[in-house]
């Protein structure tokens, strides 16, 4: 069951937990068998409140994902990367993503070639050019979780 299970709060208390995350947020609920008049009543109200907020609570779209900047990035460009190797000892900048099926895509730019900016110019407009053929629906797994968010 997406996001939910059933959880011993104490030795004699038992619960539905109700757990997920929106946009990075965390949301959370307890909804205790006692207090709910038993397990069932409990489940549903957990249910219940579950729907009403994945409903209510927009969901990162793929192409909001790939354009998410991480911690460790030091390019200031998401999905743009410098590397040096024994071959490029000079490096080069790579645009590349990896979209939703599997497939990865990466356009690489030497700095022997074009220079240091010129290559992170092209790195940053072919990273562009990527983010455009990515489809712009949620960012979601589980069937539940993308019937409720429409």
């Amino acid at each position: 069951m997406y996001a939910i299970h059933h959880h011993r709060a104490a030795i004699n208390a038992w619960c539905w937990r109700v757990d997920f995350r929106r946009r990075g947020k965390a949301y959370s609920k307890t909804f205790y068998d006692m207090a709910s008049g038993g397990s069932k009543k409990a489940k549903a109200e957990a249910v219940a409140w579950r729907d009403r907020k994945l409903a209510e609570l927009k969901a990162l779209t793929l192409l909001e994902f790939h354009q998410q900047k991480r911690s460790n990035n030091r390019s200031g460009v998401p999905g743009v990367h410098f590397h040096i190797t024994p071959v490029q000892p000079l490096g080069y900048w790579q645009a590349s993503i990896r979209f939703h099926d599997g497939k990865r895509m990466a356009k690489s730019f030497s700095v022997r070639k074009f220079g240091r900016r010129e290559a992170y110019r092209h790195a940053v407009a072919v990273r562009s050019e990527l983010l455009a053929k990515v489809e712009n629906r949620p960012y979601l797994y589980h069937s539940v979780a993308k019937r409720l968010s429409r």
